[in-house]
């Protein structure tokens, strides 16, 4: 009877658990989100980053640049508007913002999965909602640019700066 009742115990605690997603295609590091993800506009969506090397790597969270959309229930959502503007920084800025993450290490921290994207949606229905993201974080993109000279410090250091891709579709749920 108690085996019974631990078993149901267990069955009901994995129904509510989430899995986590794989975002990015780097064998070294890993980008991943708990899925599906709640949606909630006003708050920041967590990533959870894993180095499994014995590098340290840098990594910008505004550096991820390429393409995305949101689906509702499989239709493309089309923007309401767009935000304007742009996050300017200086070298100081860049000491505060980049993220470096030592080997081993495991951090939870927010990121933009594509910093070129400005559109803004209605998210007031309630349904299944997909972020597509296809996007590239390296050194040779826009933001780290802004970066450079804090950006070779750290790399005369041993640093390496993350090459990646991020080809998902991430779940929401609202």
């Amino acid at each position: 009877m108690k085996n019974n009742i631990l078993l149901i115990l267990a069955c009901f605690t994995s129904i509510f658990c989430s899995s986590q997603m794989k975002l990015n295609k780097n064998k070294e590091i890993d980008i991943l989100i708990k899925t599906p993800v709640k949606l909630a506009p006003e708050k920041p969506i967590i990533y959870t980053i894993k180095n499994s090397s014995d590098k340290t790597f840098i990594i910008d969270p505004y550096g991820f640049v390429g393409d995305s959309y949101w689906t509702f229930n499989n239709k493309k959502l089309i923007p309401i508007e767009f935000s304007r503007g742009y996050y300017s920084r200086e070298d100081k800025n860049c000491r505060d913002d980049l993220i470096i993450i030592k080997p081993k290490q495991k951090i939870d921290i927010g990121l933009s999965l594509n910093y070129v994207d400005k559109a803004i949606y209605d998210y007031s229905k309630t349904g299944n909602y997909i972020r597509n993201i296809q996007s590239k974080h390296s050194k040779q993109n826009g933001m780290p640019s802004t970066c450079k000279s804090y950006i070779n410090e750290l790399e005369k250091k041993g640093y390496i700066m993350l090459e990646d891709s991020i080809v998902a579709k991430i779940p929401f749920v609202k």
